[in-house]
């Protein structure tokens, strides 16, 4: 009476891969990861910007405060006003970016709106401020070097702070165009079956 005979080959020993292998598989994993974190949080990006502008001017205030105590009162009216209201304001736009996008909810349109909002005032405060510190170069106006050396370092710092938050505002409005090219990046994780990897044959015929 024959016997059924289950014979396996033997496969081969996994062999390790190298270590400049498991670098890079760690290094695409890492930014597997930070993909798909912006996939669940697109909004970051804009989030990151607004903070570099918010550090950007936080950074320059010190430089600006002094330039405008320098300046001559009966020329430079708003510009004190309108420092303060910058100051609060990139703070503020801060914490309505956060409130703008809850965690498992629907985006709120009242906070987007107060963004964009805020950073349009923020505009137009710098935009005053430059106005008024311009009299300096004004021949008719008699303004000692001293005063114009403290005064005028603080004009590009309002320039770029303006550009910052142009950038800012179209990140922000651009944000459900990069949205959905990031959502098209392929994150999924492919994972190798068994069978695929077993090498040799499995013999089940008779004797």
């Amino acid at each position: 009476m024959a016997e059924n005979e289950n014979v396996l080959t033997e496969a081969p020993a996994p062999v390790n891969p190298p270590k400049g292998n498991k670098k890079g598989g760690k290094v695409k994993e890492w930014f597997r990861k930070k993909v798909v974190a912006l996939k669940r949080k697109p909004h970051t990006i804009a989030l990151f910007v607004l903070a570099v502008t918010t550090i950007y001017f936080m950074l320059s205030l010190f430089k600006l405060s002094y330039a405008l105590s320098t300046c001559d009162d009966i020329y430079v009216k708003a510009s004190g006003i309108c420092q303060f209201v910058v100051t609060l304001l990139s703070l503020l736009v801060l914490v309505s970016m956060l409130n703008a996008f809850p965690k498992r909810k629907k985006p709120n349109i009242f906070f987007i709106v107060l963004v964009f909002l805020m950073l349009a005032v923020m505009v137009a405060c710098d935009v005053v401020i430059y106005i008024e510190t311009a009299y300096i170069f004004d021949p008719s106006i008699s303004v000692s070097v001293d005063d114009i050396s403290k005064i005028q370092p603080a004009r590009p710092l309002l320039i770029g702070h303006m550009v910052l938050l142009g950038v800012s505002a179209v990140v922000f409005a651009l944000l459900p165009v990069y949205k959905r090219l990031i959502n098209k990046i392929n994150t999924k994780v492919q994972l190798e079956s068994a069978t695929e990897n077993m090498q040799g044959s499995i013999d089940i015929q008779e004797d």
